[in-house]
């Protein structure tokens, strides 16, 4: 068989060692996607999410009665399109998890950060039922607690961007460390035909936004009895966790990478 010399630098210069009818079909596809003739991923509108997830869907409404802000029209068409697919959502649903469109800023376009969102909800519980109301939504209130200057707290927001999370941490992430949780969380999308690489641990910001438009919109507590170790660490160096919200509100705390405990695990986001 006849040796073929230009495959030795495929490798390392795979444009410049095309055959013909390589270079031939490469060019007819960049026209196909050029002219719109290449099918693209699809995604799926409010009214389909919210067909799918029923109350785990978290969209502007949720937001405007947990935080009271408003979008305006130009944001409200930004995010009109939802960057998952039919499959993606139903998959997501039978997870356990929930679709939360999260927003940077309040109505005064301020940027909402933990600190902020401990100012619009100080007080007392105004989200929850009657009957079954906190003393308070944060543990910690406005300019109080360890972590009130640090930089997850006065300058970390969500974006504005649609995104997956589970509702509960995985139960075979407690009683683990932190380098643990990683390679479960890995073995959990792998399980579930998810690519890794899609998967992270939420922000304390995330965290706790996400807990806090869920109660806001369904009148019920996630997170109870057990922490999520988010990806984020404090300027000790102890990676932040947010949980705990019992009667006394959301908790904010910290642990060191080795730390296991059993009330510590993982909400697996995307």
């Amino acid at each position: 068989m006849p040796f073929e010399a230009y495959k030795i630098y495929q490798e390392y210069e795979p444009d410049k060692y095309k055959t013909s009818t390589q270079e031939k079909v490469a060019k007819a596809l960049a026209g196909a996607k050029k002219e719109g003739l290449v099918p693209k991923r699809e995604a799926i509108d409010f009214s389909e999410a919210r067909e799918i997830m029923g109350k785990d869907f978290l969209g502007p409404e949720a937001i405007e009665t947990t935080l009271g802000i408003k979008l305006s029209p130009e944001e409200l068409e930004q995010v009109e399109n939802i960057p998952f697919t039919r499959e993606e959502m139903e998959q997501a649903k039978e997870l356990g998890m929930m679709l939360v469109l999260r927003v940077p800023h309040d109505n005064d376009k301020k940027p909402l950060t933990l600190n902020r969102m401990r100012e619009i909800l100080a007080g007392e519980d105004k989200l929850g039922n009657p009957d079954k109301k906190k003393t308070k939504l944060f543990y910690r209130q406005p300019g109080d607690g360890w972590y009130k200057d640090e930089a997850f707290a006065t300058g970390s927001v969500t974006g504005f961007r649609w995104g997956l999370s589970k509702k509960e941490v995985l139960q075979e992430s407690l009683n683990k460390n932190w380098d643990e949780q990683e390679e479960i969380l890995k073995k959990w999308a792998e399980e579930n035909n998810i690519d890794p690489k899609a998967i992270k641990r939420r922000t304390p910001i995330e965290a706790a936004y996400d807990t806090m438009l869920y109660y806001g919109a369904n009148k019920e507590s996630l997170l109870e009895g057990t922490y999520d170790w988010t990806s984020v660490q404090s300027s000790g160096g102890e990676f932040v966790r947010v949980g705990r919200f019992g009667s006394d509100g959301l908790l904010v705390s910290s642990g060191t990478r080795g730390n296991r405990r059993s009330g510590l695990g993982v909400c697996p986001a995307r």
